[in-house]
């Protein structure tokens, strides 16, 4: 199959996956609400986000083994593939071990921790259920994925799974519905996590059995691993700050409320990521190829990304608090209505999608330890300023911390993408991430003059619809006018298929 059909489907199957998981976790959280109560679904976000950025954690290997990948599959040199897959399992296998233990910890730590009124032995069950579920992915599935999405087939991890979250949300839409103990209710996620395992297996032995299962390996082939190592802890903790610190210093009810936004721009991110992802290799394979051939790439992808992720955060702007209103209708427990929320949260998304290029090119480009310290720096930042801020400020308080955090990052990878690695002025970049905040914010001073009165979710599609369209055209028109080349990096990737 050649690379730009692998493009294609990677693509397909990505961002149609994340359009039904998305669809799937908006139905989820309402009915945790109402049969469970705002406590248990503010907890069990919690836990969702303690875990899944703790998963981020093995993303230090898993980055600095992509990178190793990139040029012997672009070689076809089976050898060195199989010497840096088997040391990838291999450090994968003894981080398992240390993420068992940090399971273990927290199953016993979180029950005197968090401010909640569920009782600690359902907090320790849960906890250690949703920690081994991890344990298992680690252990089993990492190393295939990887290789998958090295090898551009990032479709067959997509519809793994999009097929393990499909089984998983109906299974807690049903379960929740009858009011089924969420106790039973995670054995049952454990269960379905278990059967990614095989489906692994199967596709792995039947494509890549020419991948010898153990080799005499370098450990220099994975020389960065430290470095991602780091910078993925940092954005472990700078990601999950905020609620954890809403759980800790005020009540798991309030991180429920952040929660629901939280949902809500998360699963967006999510569809761009599913799509990042999916062309993500092309910017491994592009670098090694020459950095004048690269520049393009770069510029094309900081526009279409950072400039969707500005549209849709223009609509999301406008429709947040009139879905939310709808979402959370008669539940009454806790305040679901902040309007300076989605401000920030549009914020968060915009500023952290400005450095996402820059980023990986900074770590394929062997920045890897310079970025981890800066990334260091921003973690502690957010979680300070979030400590400070939530006493006075509460849920916006958090977000705010995150906002101000978020710009250090961003600077540095401009700086060592432009200067360090491409050797140019940073003109091109300033110009994409000026122009998209400068849409942004002009939506958000017209929206002051006029916003839709909506009272039903039909309504609510149709106006997401409407400004989607509108805020396309001129969001694109802007992204396209500031850096021409970007049209034609669209029509030779895509357009062409």
């Amino acid at each position: 199959m050649s690379k730009d059909n692998r493009i294609i489907k990677n693509v397909a199957t990505g961002f149609g996956g994340q359009c039904i998981t998305l669809i799937l976790g908006l139905i989820v959280p309402r009915i945790f609400i109402t049969s469970y109560g705002s406590d248990a679904n503010g907890f069990l976000s919690t836990l969702t986000q303690i875990f899944t950025y703790m998963a981020l954690l093995e993303a230090g290997i898993g980055q600095a083994a992509r990178n190793a990948l990139f040029k012997p599959f672009g070689d076809e040199n089976k050898d060195e593939i199989s010497e840096i897959t088997y040391l990838a399992n291999c450090y994968f296998r003894k981080f398992t071990i240390c993420y068992a233990i940090g399971v273990t910890i927290l199953s016993f730590a979180l029950p005197f921790v968090l401010k909640t009124n569920i009782d600690r032995f359902t907090i320790f069950l849960l906890v250690m259920l949703e920690g081994m579920s991890g344990v298992v992915s680690f252990y089993f599935i990492q190393t295939p994925s990887i290789i998958l999405s090295v090898d551009g087939k990032g479709y067959v991890n997509n519809a793994i799974s999009l097929t393990d979250k499909i089984i998983g949300y109906a299974t807690k839409i049903i379960m929740a519905s009858l009011g089924i103990s969420i106790v039973i209710l995670q054995v049952v996620h454990f269960f379905v996590t278990i059967t990614k395992v095989f489906a692994y297996e199967i596709y792995f032995k039947k494509h890549y059995g020419w991948i010898a299962p153990k080799r005499k390996v370098n450990s220099l082939k994975l020389k960065d691993r430290n470095s991602y190592i780091l910078t993925e802890v940092c954005w472990t903790i700078f990601s999950s700050t905020d609620m954890i610190v809403l759980s800790i210093f005020v009540s798991t009810q309030l991180s429920s409320v952040y929660g629901i936004y939280n949902m809500i721009f998360a699963n967006i991110s999510s569809l761009l990521s599913a799509v990042f992802i999916s062309i993500g290799y092309l910017i491994g394979y592009s670098y090694h190829n020459g950095t004048e051939t690269y520049k393009k790439l770069h510029d094309s992808l900081n526009s279409i990304f950072i400039g969707l992720v500005t549209i849709l955060m223009s609509v999301c702007y406008v429709l947040t608090i009139p879905f939310v209103s709808l979402y959370t209708r008669g539940i009454t427990d806790v305040n679901y209505i902040y309007s300076s929320l989605p401000l920030m949260f549009c914020l968060i998304q915009i500023l952290s999608w400005s450095r996402y290029v820059g980023g990986q090119l900074t770590g394929i480009a062997g920045y890897a330890m310079q970025t981890g310290y800066i990334s260091l720096v921003e973690a502690l930042t957010n979680l300070i300023l979030s400590v400070l801020f939530v006493h006075r400020f509460g849920i916006v308080g958090v977000t705010l911390a995150t906002v101000i955090a978020l710009p250090l990052k961003v600077v540095w990878c401009t700086y060592i993408a432009d200067k360090k690695v491409m050797q140019r002025s940073y003109w091109r970049s300033i110009s994409i991430i000026g122009v998209n905040l400068l849409f942004f914010f002009s939506v958000v001073l017209l929206s002051k003059f006029y916003t839709p009165k909506i009272t039903s979710y039909g309504q609510c599609a149709v106006w997401g619809i409407i400004l989607t369209v509108v805020f396309s055209t001129i969001g694109m028109g802007l992204n396209f006018l500031v850096n021409r080349d970007c049209w034609q990096v669209v029509r030779r990737y895509i357009l062409k298929r």
